[in-house]
């Protein structure tokens, strides 16, 4: 059976002058129309809009279905929407969903009203060959409101596909197929103000490779900028951990930006954001690292036999208790006069037009900074790793995660300006060595933290000798893990610094290789 087909209804079209046309060509029966009403549901960077899905509630029932077609995938009688995809019960439903969206939390984005119109299309026996669905999005209930927008969906019956076909053939003379976004959904955020798509955390930018290097390195700085400005509100509002994880994400860059992107500023500026954004990052070190712990909870006791399982509670709670402070630290500083100056200066300078004789490098083209630059960070790495095969010490293996955080961000940087496919695949070779790095240096850290805690614990003498010893067995389980990494870090990085791969750098970043047009 072919696939449904769907037009958009042109503005000022109404419903009477369909029933015109079509009576020209086709005999047909009506249903009865059909209200419908719910409420769309997304994360705040509309990840289920980005996998072509949507989640509807329509007070009674939790639906996540196809954006295009409608096609439902599951229903679950709810009689309320859950906050994270962790909140629904146990099933196939909540794992896709969580597959998708993670740790975001659901927001309310839309209401939608409609009022669907459905044409029975019969042959000359009076059989039913094909369902026309006639959908109004209306800006209340009322059937006597104007819609907002209208669409058309042809819907084959088996064994009937050509007369669908046909239909559909008709159809088109007169009316627009609808294509890739539009369709109630997206019309009825748009109604309500909401652009899917318009924020994402991920680093995209469009550089043009002659550009002059200083205002290259702004319009990647302004992007950072309006990252952070867009999750200072879901940070206050402490909606989920992800607008705090994307805000220090855009800090992090703008600080990695500003110190190698070199002499495209005066130093005295650079000098003093440098400083500026550091003292961010230090103000939202605890509450992330809050925020990762109490989000591991359920693995750190699933590395416990289930006799110390309830030991370690104690110390989960203390770090609960703690991260309402650590949060109101950070919202008082984001509200701050002293903020507020620093984001407004920031911003000022960073649209500023730039002075040609500002910095040595100012007016160098891009990309030439940009192949200087990712090669000397990437020989640094391969210079850097070679040692540690020679001498495996782990203060050498946490400095090389830095080296890679550096030059992942410079790949992401200077990424519109090389082939696409090959920056991709040379980011994805990165990030398998990053992922080796950063858990060897994440279990590291967490051993010390979780035995600090532990020590600091104000609770009874029995029942704190229980949740230290419950510590200690996970920092060992966390120790062993850790070896096991340590010993993998040869063969990863072997991989990543094989000569097919140095070749590769070589051969995109070399002087005077062309550039993407």
């Amino acid at each position: 059976m072919s696939m449904p087909t769907r037009f958009k209804i042109p503005d000022g079209f109404e419903r009477t002058q369909f029933d015109a046309m079509l009576a020209k060509r086709y005999e047909f029966l009506t249903e009865a129309p059909r209200p419908q009403s719910w409420i769309i549901y997304d994360t705040f960077d509309c990840r289920l809009f980005a996998k072509s899905l949507t989640l509807r509630w329509s007070g009674q029932d939790l639906i996540l279905c196809t954006l295009l077609d409608g096609e439902t995938l599951h229903n679950l009688p709810a009689a309320s929407t859950p906050r994270f995809a962790r909140d629904l019960p146990d099933g196939l439903f909540r794992e896709q969903l969580h597959a998708i969206i993670k740790e975001r939390a659901l927001l309310d984005l839309a209401a939608a009203n409609t009022w669907s119109y459905t044409y029975r299309i019969l042959n000359k026996d009076k059989k039913t060959v094909a369902r026309l669905v006639y959908t109004e999005l209306r800006p209340n209930a009322a059937e006597a409101s104007l819609p907002l927008a209208s669409f058309l969906t042809v819907q084959p019956l088996r064994g009937y596909d050509n007369q669908a076909r046909r239909l559909a053939t008709y159809l088109q003379k007169s009316l627009p197929v609808a294509c890739g976004n539009e369709g109630i959904t997206f019309s009825a955020l748009q109604a309500a103000g909401r652009t899917p798509g318009a924020y994402s955390g991920k680093l995209n930018v469009h550089l043009e490779a002659n550009m002059p290097a200083a205002e290259a390195t702004k319009i990647i700085l302004r992007h950072l900028l309006k990252t952070m400005r867009a999750n200072e509100a879901g940070i206050e509002a402490d909606i989920d951990i992800e607008f705090l994880h994307d805000y220090r994400i855009a800090v992090r860059r703008t600080r990695s930006a500003l110190s190698q992107i070199r002499q495209v500023f005066p130093a005295r500026k650079t000098d003093h954001y440098k400083r500026e954004l550091r003292a961010l990052g230090k103000l939202t070190n605890d509450l992330r690292d809050l925020d990762v712990y109490l989000l591991a909870e359920a693995d750190f006791r699933a590395m416990l036999p289930d006799a110390m399982q309830a030991d370690i509670a104690p110390l989960f709670d203390y770090l609960r208790s703690h991260r309402a402070d650590a949060l109101d630290e950070v919202i008082a500083g984001l509200e701050s006069k002293t903020y507020a100056r620093m984001i407004s200066k920031w911003e000022t300078f960073l649209n500023k037009p730039v002075k040609a004789k500002s910095a040595r490098n100012a007016t160098v083209p891009i990309i030439d900074l940009a192949r200087k630059r990712i090669n000397n960070q990437y020989c640094r790495v391969v210079r850097d790793g070679n040692t540690i095969l020679e001498h495996t010490e782990d203060e050498l293996l946490h400095a090389l995660r830095i080296e890679c955080k550096k030059l992942r961000y410079l790949l992401e940087f200077f990424a519109s300006i090389f082939p696409s496919k090959e920056i991709a695949r040379m980011v994805k070779q990165l990030k398998r060595l990053q992922d080796n790095l950063g858990e060897f240096t994440d279990l590291s850290v967490q051993q010390e933290y979780l035995l600090s805690i532990a020590e600091a614990l104000d609770i009874d003498e029995a029942q704190a000798r229980r949740s230290l010893v419950a510590t200690g067995f996970l920092v060992e389980t966390m120790a062993r893990r850790q070896q096991r990494v340590k010993a993998d870090f040869a063969g990863t990085f072997k991989q990543f610094a094989s000569p097919k791969h140095q070749k590769q750098f070589q051969r995109l970043f070399a002087k005077g290789k062309k550039v993407k047009s």
